[in-house]
């Protein structure tokens, strides 16, 4: 996936919501058993990401 950040003139905002583990697990907190919160925060940021992008791409065409 490729998004010229050139192409907006101001900073877009994204809003995302995560438990408050998801969270942590993005700042580097380990939790042993579970893994899968860090895989399921970054897949969630991710779809957002996706989401937004196909939204501005079909503003501006």
């Amino acid at each position: 996936m490729n998004y010229d950040a050139h192409q907006q003139p101001q900073e877009k905002k994204i809003s995302v919501e995560l438990t408050l583990n998801e969270a942590l697990a993005l700042t580097g907190v380990r939790f042993r058993d579970n893994h899968k919160l860090e895989v399921n925060a970054m897949a969630k940021i991710k779809r957002q990401l996706e989401e937004q992008i196909i939204d501005s791409r079909r503003n501006v065409q």
